[in-house]
């Protein structure tokens, strides 16, 4: 459902999160390697989301990705919505250009319970609240773990 930039925003996000409580400050380097991800990609991605105010950077020794509020503000739904926008959550699952309670496609009360779900969930679910599902070593945001 999410687009793979979602994702990698997503994921990335997390990671500086985590790392960024000390003050700590994110390069795209690290990111793009420690959640093996394509570096320009990721940082196109970061950049993007700096100019769109989700998180901030500071160019220099020093310098990197971080959290310019706290993480516990930012939903998941804050970054699918700069990203993606919110078109997933409206659109018919079946591609019909009008697609509504009254005038359902097959699958539209199917799609409706699940996406509205979806949708829920992004907006309750902080960024905060995936770093502290990190943290207890259950979840995890990277592909392989020691």
């Amino acid at each position: 459902m999410l687009s793979k930039t979602t994702e990698y925003a997503l994921r990335a996000i997390v990671y500086i999160a985590l790392h960024n409580e000390d003050g700590h400050k994110i390069g795209i380097k690290e990111v793009a390697k420690e959640l093996d991800l394509p570096q320009p990609f990721t940082a196109k991605i970061l950049q993007d989301l700096v100019r769109k105010g989700v998180i901030a950077s500071l160019k220099g020794p020093g310098g990197g990705f971080y959290l310019h509020k706290p993480a516990s503000e930012l939903t998941i739904l804050d970054v699918v919505r700069n990203i993606d926008g919110l078109e997933a959550f409206k659109k018919c699952g079946m591609g019909m250009k009008e697609c509504s309670g009254s005038h359902p496609c097959l699958l539209h009360n199917d799609i409706v319970v699940y996406r509205d779900h979806l949708l829920k969930v992004f907006r309750s679910k902080s960024i905060q609240d995936l770093v502290d599902s990190v943290k207890t070593g259950k979840y995890f945001i990277t592909n392989a773990h020691e």
